[in-house]
């Protein structure tokens, strides 16, 4: 796809590598079409609410592409929806882990992305909202559900995927109980579980897998995945083999489709979205916005 494009840039993520490639990144959009303008992202919401005000502002934007991680995606994203107008998106996955991508079979290659983006045509693909705001993949809870955000940057640089399981292992050690009601599609679950997902993915929280065969990304339903509170530590340590090895084959996992979830909490919870900070809630509402979101393939 060619015009005029919006590119997100996150300059630091995967070793700085989207910064070194930028000149390389735009001259092949450029000579495939696409008249580009560069934005790079910065911490909080500056970014969001730039893209927002570009987009709100110029109607000849055709495509917006973001170079960069998942985070640098789920801020193209929102800003698209805050600006509305949910263009075309090109994702340049050149995180350190791009899990998003990875359940895409997107490649990391940029050149080969950007290939991608200028020859592939709009895919439907369902959009998360969370309390009202968007994401692109997965919310979640509990233990693993702050991994993403709370592994330090030089760490993903260096070890990548890794480092998001050596991260992982403190909150093995420390499981707390979640005390949850889930009212998923007029079904209520009650119970204590140490890990609650909603997602779009083959990957949550950088550590649980599900199968490819589970996940459809445009059926206008998330899967619920709910991981029990166990009874003891040998319960405990055999989840935690399960899940470090990529498995979700437990009595104590379950998985569901669901198309909105409402989520109540005795106690406030922290909740991640698309490895980002998410904020604490008490009373939280997950849902599906069928083909919200069109992703160049």
């Amino acid at each position: 796809m060619t015009g005029k494009t919006l590119l997100i840039l996150n300059p630091i993520a995967g070793k700085g590598v989207g910064k070194r490639h930028l000149l390389d990144i735009v001259t092949r959009l450029s000579d495939g079409g696409c008249d580009v303008t560069v934005l790079p992202t910065k911490k909080g919401t500056e970014t969001v609410e730039r893209i927002a005000a570009m987009l709100a502002k110029d109607s000849t934007y055709q495509m917006v592409v973001a170079c960069g991680g998942d985070g640098t995606l789920n801020t193209a994203v929102e800003g698209m929806a805050r600006g509305g107008r949910m263009l075309p998106l090109g994702y340049i996955p050149l995180g350190s882990t791009n899990d998003f991508a990875s359940s895409l079979g997107l490649s990391s290659d940029a050149p080969t992305a950007v290939e991608r983006i200028l020859k592939g045509t709009p895919v439907p693909h369902d959009l998360g909202t969370f309390n009202g705001r968007r994401f692109t993949y997965v919310a979640c809870c509990g233990a693993f559900a702050d991994t993403s955000y709370s592994t330090s940057q030089s760490m993903k640089n260096l070890l990548g995927h890794t480092a998001y399981v050596i991260n992982a292992i403190p909150s093995l050690a420390s499981l707390r109980p979640l005390n949850l009601t889930i009212n998923a599609d007029g079904e209520t679950i009650e119970g204590k579980y140490v890990f609650c997902g909603i997602g779009n993915t083959t990957v949550m929280a950088g550590t649980v897998k599900l199968g490819a065969d589970t996940v459809d990304f445009n059926d206008g339903m998330f899967e619920l995945l709910l991981i029990r509170f166990p009874h003891d530590l040998i319960e405990a340590g055999r989840i935690a083999t399960k899940l470090l090895s990529g498995s979700i084959d437990d009595p104590t996992i379950s998985i569901r489709k669901a198309h909105c979830c409402r989520i109540l909490s005795a106690e406030s919870v922290a909740w991640s979205l698309d490895g980002e900070e998410g904020g604490k809630s008490k009373n939280s509402t997950v849902s599906v916005e069928k083909s919200a979101l069109y992703i160049l393939k």
